[in-house]
């Protein structure tokens, strides 16, 4: 059952080392390209190095070398999912780095028209609703693994949290 541990530290890995950074570069980009932002000068450079770097870490985390039996196929599922997550993703960062390319090629001075730019945005938003959608149906399925994968190991949360009783249902009867 290691396998399904090592799925869930890579998910794990996922969330914190991609997803995380990637919603504080989104931010700054949202700020940037607001409608009276979006002509100014930004740091666009630094932000296509930023979602480039986020995106090739990302691309490391291969979840297909976790191993998984044949007869497992909840495992499998989620590693399924995992993958196209892993897909949508880097497609949500290229698309921000064609806005961030094009935004920097206009306060340059080129022929940006606002016409292409919503083109470009609409792309960008297309892509981000379809990896939300991916995400949500993997965290579904995640949530439901690890709680099962993981147990309810007393010792385990003893070491992590302290020597706290939680209350449950039972207990408030």
């Amino acid at each position: 059952m290691s396998y399904r541990k090592d799925l869930i530290k890579l998910i794990d890995k996922f969330n914190v080392e991609a997803v995380e950074e990637f919603k504080e570069a989104e931010m700054k980009i949202i700020s940037d390209s607001s409608f009276r932002k979006m002509f100014r000068k930004h740091d666009y450079d630094g932000n296509m190095r930023k979602l480039k770097s986020i995106k090739k870490r990302a691309q490391k985390l291969d979840p297909r070398s976790v191993k998984i039996p044949e007869s497992d196929r909840e495992t499998r599922e989620l590693q399924k999912q995992f993958e196209k997550c892993m897909v949508v993703f880097s497609s949500v960062c290229d698309a921000y780095i064609q806005m961030q390319l094009s935004l920097k090629e206009k306060s340059e001075g080129s022929g940006l028209q606002y016409k292409e730019y919503r083109l470009i945005h609409e792309r960008v938003k297309a892509a981000r609703a379809s990896l939300n959608e991916h995400m949500h149906d993997m965290d579904i399925l995640y949530s439901d693994f690890a709680d099962i994968t993981r147990g309810h190991d007393v010792e385990e949360e003893i070491e992590q949290f302290g020597n706290i009783k939680v209350m449950t249902y039972e207990d408030l009867k």
